[in-house]
């Protein structure tokens, strides 16, 4: 189809996106198409139309004739204004003068090193090589590869000095997909170009290129057969587009009676039904011509979704406008906004904290360090504090006499424990290193920690207690198995009870590939096990004969009954019931016992409790493991078809979580409708155990693609090829279940993914859950998921119930610090004071609302600062403000410059840092102090040490202000730290 594209110029197009791409795809290169980052995927499959395509180009494309799509964002990213000087174009057979490239490659941040045969040092060789013949280059090597040609890109960090957008360097006419969503910066940037706006929201004329845009099928391939046959009938040229090959097979084999066609080049012939790969979107009649894609044939039409990712623990000190905030002596106040106020000629922000009553407190945002969070939303929000009437220490006050009883409580139960007389089970030289031989990888530096603590309490000669926490699939089992292994090896037998028949069978086959060729005898009790063999398990347990037993609460019935049992292993305890629990406290009275959980104790309680519960915190990942990308985003059909495909194409498995019973069997047939290339098992609850189980197992065994279930895979099988979990309705469901439900996935080192779908429209509390689950997508990250859940739903199966109320009132980490401090007072050991250093300069130090405009920016990067425990993470942050707003200006430079200055203070042990007329006092807790005398007489400014108060004066005379946060950090350096 020949299309005129100068006449476009100027207007606006409503048109399908297959027919926006393919238009795009026969402009004249250059040209340049601006998409929003969503929908970058839509094309990069340009090439189906035979045409090479570069997607959010850098320097390296610059000078290249070719086509180019970028995002939004892309496009105002700042690039060199002069592009040549910052790229350096390296072909064999061309000549390099010696000096000319040296100081090139000088200039775009590559450092010179001649003298690096140095020993005990370690030389890291670049990646690309230069071999010379006089000033002609003769070889180029690129990460070992011989090339003929190579562009060399400045090193990275050298972006800051780029004070130009990438936009205004690339040429040709601009197309805008989506142009309502365009910033205001870009169109700023877009004055004399020729533009094309394919779609509707901006000031052009429209223009009518006779098309009629298609209905989508919604999954009907009857009324899609109804229309081809028409179509050909007619000689039209049929072209259907699908993303996917599992996708393409179905259609070749369900549209056979079209006969459809794989063409090498797009188009294909007239009156043929042809089938290309591109992921587009939409279709439409045009001419002669019918366009169809897979979403149109699959999809609902419904509005795309905008899919949020989780952004990771890069931002876990962002702060916004709505958050609970705890003053050391005011209590809780919700935090309002920023207010910036002028005092005596210094400029600085002030938090703005509301309090009972309306009551205000005007806070500078140095002080944020000193606050703590509370985790109420304003669906769920604490109650606030009055200011200047005390409520607030009486509240602690409470909360302390209650916690000095439970610790006392803590400590009478571990000196108990210490005093009842239990079995030793001592290092034993020949056997003890058996067991490491059938494991494939490295203890990691957690796991050898815990084994040791395990092992330790096994040899001591009292019963062990210890519970053992940590993220699902990093280990756990592997330190339970060991214990049982020092065990079994003194003649004694071990219980492993666990919640459901599933993880039995599952421990049960583990334990067995592990002990292989060992002279272990290992049995399974639960529902799956045969009659015949359930009555030799029991028989072996009470003679002896079997050393280890695996198994459900089965275990806990009055006939099971063991020769000599030594460990019991406790797998989720929280999830049996109260009779259940308490045959557990029999069963272990003198037995040593270690209990396994997969809801992580956050890191201030665990600080808190570790001297009164035995506990073993595993929070690092085995090796090779990645952290589950999580998106957030409205239900969407295509993106569900998407995902499942995507997971089905690399060979992996799907759990589609729709925790509805009553609508489950509707959802199946809705899905078998929507991605009819997949097979389909449905689990819940209501199915008989046996079922439910029956179903999971062929689920991992390869009968089906997708498992559809309700919340009851939370805890389960192991599917170590099910990498993809989507979850309907996340916002019904709980920090913890969302947690437990997506660690289904991401067991090996395969890159796992968790779709959570929500309505367009969220609570506040269901808005901060989600996002919560999303950001929490490191590995080992359940810690904080921990302290959020315990913080939402207490702490009752660690502490009681009766401490929820004060964790609710105070927080999790003030009654985490009022519980250390208990306990350390019963023990008789200091009480650890927190550090924190009180900053007052006469320095203009905030960011500006001018540099960082919205009011949530700066109220992220404030606490993201507050929070930041090194100067690499300021740095971090630093750079992070120069790519995103560009250079600094003075007010924010002075700002980061204070947070260094807290940073070493708090290290150094000072106190407080003030101003007087002539001097900058710094004062420490006490005297002596440790430091450096002849490098402190050599400073460029006066310093004199000061014994009441003890610290030192600097002299302000010859400094501004600006200087200040500098002049300390050179004088503190030069003392001892705390």
């Amino acid at each position: 189809m020949e299309i005129a594209l100068e006449r476009y110029y100027g207007h606006r197009l409503a048109l399908p996106q297959v027919v926006a791409a393919l238009i795009f795809a026969r402009e004249k290169p250059p040209a340049l198409l601006l998409v929003p980052e969503e929908r970058l995927r839509r094309y990069r499959d340009l090439l189906a139309f035979g045409v090479p395509v570069y997607v959010n180009p850098g320097l390296e494309a610059w000078e290249e004739r070719a086509l180019f799509v970028m995002s939004y964002e892309e496009a105002l990213a700042p690039f060199p204004e002069d592009p040549s000087a910052w790229r350096l174009v390296l072909e064999v057979g061309r000549s390099y003068p010696r000096r000319e490239l040296l100081d090139r490659l000088l200039c775009m941040g590559y450092a010179r090193d001649e003298d690096y045969r140095v020993l005990g040092e370690v030389l890291e060789l670049g990646g690309v090589r230069l071999e010379f013949f006089g000033e002609e280059l003769e070889r180029l090597l690129v990460e070992g590869e011989e090339r003929k040609r190579h562009i060399l890109l400045p090193k990275p960090g050298k972006a800051e000095a780029f004070t130009s957008r990438k936009l205004l360097h690339f040429p040709g006419p601009v197309y805008l997909d989506t142009p309502a969503l365009a910033p205001k910066e870009v169109w700023s940037l877009l004055r004399g170009r020729q533009v094309v706006a394919l779609g509707s929201g901006v000031e052009l004329p429209p223009l009518d290129l006779g098309m009629r845009p298609l209905p989508p099928y919604r999954g009907s391939l009857k009324s899609l057969e109804k229309d081809l046959a028409r179509w050909l009938g007619e000689g039209r040229r049929v072209s259907l587009f699908v993303a996917h090959e599992r996708t393409l097979d179905y259609l070749k084999r369900r549209l056979a009676p079209f006969r459809p066609q794989v063409p090498e080049r797009f188009p294909g012939p007239r009156g043929q039904l042809s089938l290309f790969r591109g992921a587009f979107e939409g279709g439409a009649e045009w001419g002669e011509e019918v366009f169809l894609t897979e979403a149109l044939v699959f999809a609902t039409g419904a509005v795309r979704a905008r899919l949020r990712v989780g952004e990771g623990l890069t931002d876990p000190g962002a702060l916004s406008p709505g958050d609970f905030l705890i003053h050391p002596d005011h209590g809780v106040g919700q935090y309002l906004g920023l207010e910036t106020r002028e005092v005596l000629g210094v400029r600085r922000d002030y938090l703005v904290l509301r309090y009972k009553g309306e009551g205000k407190l005007y806070l500078p945002v140095e002080q944020l360090p000193l606050l703590r969070r509370h985790p109420g939303t304003t669906d769920d929000p604490p109650e606030l504090s009055s200011l200047g009437k005390g409520e607030w220490q009486r509240l602690k006050e409470k909360a302390r006499k209650d916690v000095e009883e439970l610790a006392a409580r803590l400590l009478i139960l571990q000196a108990k424990r210490k005093a009842t007389p239990g079995r030793a089970f001592p290092p034993l030289p020949e056997w003890d290193p058996l067991i490491e031989r059938g494991f494939p990888h490295e203890l990691t530096p957690d796991q050898k920690q815990a084994l040791e603590e395990v092992l330790r309490d096994l040899e001591a000669p009292f019963p062990m207690d210890r519970l053992i926490s940590g993220d699902v699939g990093f280990g756990k089992t592997e330190i339970a198995l060991r214990a049982a292994h020092r065990v079994v090896g003194h003649g004694a037998q071990v219980a492993f009870l666990v919640p459901t028949t599933l993880l039995a069978e599952q421990h049960g086959k583990t334990f067995r590939e592990r002990f292989a060729g060992l002279p272990v005898r290992i049995g399974v009790l639960s529902r799956f096990t045969p009659e015949k063999e359930e009555k030799s398990i029991l028989e072996g347990l009470e003679k002896g004969t079997l050393d280890i037993v695996i198994g459900t609460h089965r275990l806990l019935q009055p006939d099971v009954r063991f020769k000599d049992l030594g460990l019991l292993i406790v797998d989720e305890e929280h999830r049996f019931g109260v009779a259940q629990k308490e045959r557990i406290r029999e069963l272990k009275a003198e037995v040593d016992t270690l209990y396994l959980s997969a809801t992580p104790i956050p890191r201030t309680l665990y600080s808190a409790l570790v001297g009164l519960k035995d506990l073993s915190s595993i929070k690092t990942p085995p090796p090779g493991r990645k952290p589950i990308r999580t998106f957030l985003a409205p239900f969407d059909p295509l993106l569900v078809r998407e995902a499942i495909l995507f997971e089905l194409e690399r060979g992996g498995k799907v759990f589609y979580v729709h925790d509805r019973v009553a609508s489950i069997e509707a959802r199946r047939r809705y899905l078998e409708n929507l991605v009819p290339e997949a097979r389909i098992g449905v689990v819940h609850g209501q199915m008989p155990e046996g079922l439910v189980e029956e179903t999971m197992l062929l689920f991992a065994e390869g009968a089906y693609d997708v498992l559809l279930a309700t919340t009851i895979i939370e805890s389960g099988l192991d599917v170590g090829e099910a990498n993809t979990i989507l979850i309907e309705r996340a916002d019904r469901l709980g920090l913890a279940t969302l947690y437990q439900l997506r660690g289904r996935v991401g067991r090996r080192e395969q890159e796992a993914y968790a779709y959570l779908f929500h309505p367009p429209r969220l609570t506040e509390a269901a808005e901060k859950r989600l996002n919560a689950i999303a950001d929490l997508s490191d590995l080992g990250s359940g810690h904080l998921l921990a302290e959020k859940d315990m913080e939402i739903r207490g702490v009752g199966n660690l502490l009681g119930p009766e401490q929820h109320g004060h964790i609710r009132a105070l927080s999790l980490e003030v009654y985490s610090e009022l519980l250390e401090e208990a306990i350390r007072k019963l023990k008789g050991e200091a009480k650890e004071e927190r550090r924190h250093v009180t900053l007052d300069l006469g320095v203009s130090a905030r960011l500006p609302a001018e540099y960082v405009p919205s009011l949530e920016g700066r109220s992220r990067y404030y606490g993201r600062l507050a929070e930041a425990r090194s100067l690499a993470e300021v740095s971090r942050i630093a750079r992070e403000l120069k790519d995103r707003y560009g250079p600094l200006p003075e007010e924010a430079e002075n700002f980061l410059a204070l947070a260094r200055l807290r940073l070493v203070a708090e290290r150094k042990g000072v106190v407080s840092i003030t101003e007087d007329l002539a001097h900058l006092q710094v004062i420490f807790p006490r005297w002596p102090l440790d430091y450096d005398a002849k490098a402190l007489r050599q400073l460029p400014f006066r310093v004199e040490l000061t014994q009441y108060p003890p610290g030192f004066r600097l002299e302000k005379k010859g400094l501004k202000p600006r200087d200040y946060p500098e002049a300390l950090l050179q004088a503190l350096y030069l003392f001892a730290d705390a």
